[in-house]
């Protein structure tokens, strides 16, 4: 008895180890289905954060198309836990007991960029000068400045005050620099608006600071681009779900919301894709009441290993999990329409995966479907389909992340697609392969096949690989133009 349990045993086993060696997830996509065609597919990796770059900005690695986000450009900083009172743009005298502005360092900071011939993605107008923490006899509460993390986080004491110095600021940025300028720039009130570090007033403050601000703005230039910065959905202060809600109830007008992600890299929770949007982003984007013109943004990111006790400095993931996890954050935002990454430093971690999201860049979205069985569920696989109509050109670009940072499960996968050609046309191929230990691409040589079917107007194409877990890798498919 006790061996034929063992040989069932074993039998089981063996049948267990077959089909984990037949496990295989197909990806694909109809590219002859107009339904399947989507967005135009941007680069979301342009926009790096610079906190007061009064000194220039420092190069944002190879992208030479780089924009910036000016963090605190106003003043309201604090160093090693005391007011910065020397950056401020908004001032009390004490001797003459009157407020003045001074936008020198403001400008500064902008000429810094601009005379690089670089660009300006979004100015922050978030911690305001400590000169608003005084009421408008000058008055502090208190004996004293009161200083958080970053610096200046309470409501100014007069929102008069501070609607009076917002359209101060904008006369000097259209007059300095020209409404046309100011125009290609977008204005965000606030910054991870729920933080009490950044704002310790309530959600119905901020909510009048908020609209305040618009309208300070808006009686300057008319058309300026706004809009503000909460936290995801998960979080314990989500107010973008509400701030959406209001600003419809309320006709407040709001052109972008950002929203801040920081996924620790072993947490399931925070990398499942599908998990991750449809509680964060969803909740904020997909609800009645958003503004369908507006567009949803993620103003702070980074793929973090650990964070600091004060939460104003963290640890990044190794490279590989950041090049799949990229990949994968990518099809996230191309799938549900999410624009621009605005990144910390100079994004040379995922080289691999930005460079090759770039080549992407104007190439049609297709939508995909993932069926089969995977050697492993924790594994997140996926990939992006587009079109490059100039080049006659498909491409695929696959992934594989896992948030067990030991795991060393590949999958296999099977990439099928039907494409614009009649069955037996012999097409091109090519082949790069992300490799995790020097962290770089590697292609493989053009290499011939033959698409199959019976049809003149379409036929398919099948492709079978391994995909190693936190890497990535790309087909490129070319058709040969017709005379």
């Amino acid at each position: 008895m006790k061996k034929y349990i063992k040989l069932k045993a074993a039998f089981l086993l063996c049948i267990g180890f077959s089909v984990l060696a037949q496990a295989q997830i197909e990806l694909k996509t109809d590219f002859t289905d107009s339904t399947n065609a989507k967005q135009v597919m941007p680069y979301h990796l342009n926009v790096y954060n610079r906190i007061t770059p009064i000194n220039g900005v420092n190069p944002a690695g190879a992208n030479k198309n780089a924009k910036f986000c000016i963090v605190r450009p106003l003043g309201g900083i604090a160093k090693k836990g005391v007011a910065d009172v020397s950056k401020d743009s908004y001032i009390w005298d004490d001797s003459s007991k009157k407020f003045y502005t001074d936008f020198t360092l403001l400008k500064k900071q902008i000429d810094g960029i601009f005379n690089e011939g670089q660009e300006i993605h979004q100015i922050v107008l978030d911690n305001p000068s400590w000169a608003f923490q005084r009421n408008s006899e000058g008055k502090l509460v208190g004996d004293s400045l009161k200083v958080a993390t970053y610096g200046n986080a309470e409501p100014p004491r007069d929102y008069k005050a501070w609607g009076n110095y917002l359209k101060e600021v904008m006369q000097f940025l259209v007059k300095t620099y020209g409404v046309e300028k100011m125009l290609n720039i977008q204005f965000d009130i606030g910054r991870e608006i729920g933080t009490p570090t950044h704002w310790s007033g309530t959600q119905e403050q901020f909510f009048e600071f908020y609209k305040t601000s618009v309208n300070a703005i808006h009686s300057v230039l008319s058309k300026a681009k706004v809009g503000t910065h909460f936290l995801w959905g998960t979080a314990k202060k989500p107010w973008g779900t509400d701030f959406v809600k209001w600003a419809k109830a309320n006709g407040v007008y709001y052109d972008f919301i950002g929203v801040s992600y920081y996924p620790f890299y072993q947490r399931a929770g925070r990398t499942n894709f599908n998990e991750v949007y449809t509680k964060d982003f969803a909740v904020i984007k997909d609800i009645p009441e958003w503004n369908t013109n507006a567009k949803l943004e993620m103003h702070e990111f980074a793929l973090i290993k650990s964070l600091s006790k004060a939460g104003n400095a963290f640890e990044n993931a190794p490279d590989a999990h950041q090049n799949a996890f990229m990949v994968g954050l990518m099809k996230m935002f191309y799938e549900h329409n999410m624009h621009n990454v605005f990144q910390w430093g100079n994004g040379s971690s995922y080289i691999p995966a930005s460079t090759i999201l770039l080549e992407m860049e104007g190439c049609r979205y297709f939508k995909s479907k993932k069926e089969g069985t995977q050697q492993t569920e924790e594994n997140y696989v996926d990939a992006i389909f587009a079109k490059d109509k100039t080049k006659n050109q498909y491409n695929i670009l696959a992934y594989n992340y896992n948030a067990n940072p030991d795991s060393n499960i590949s999958e296999a996968i099977k990439i099928v697609t039907t494409i614009d050609a009649e069955a037996g046309t012999k097409i091109k191929y090519r082949i790069a392969n992300y490799n995790k230990e020097d962290n770089k691409l590697s292609w493989s040589n053009w290499q011939e096949t033959i698409t199959q079917g019976n049809s003149k107007d379409k036929s398919t194409l099948a492709f079978e690989n391994k995909l190693p877990v936190f890497s990535f890798l790309k087909y490129e498919v070319v058709l040969p133009f017709e005379d």
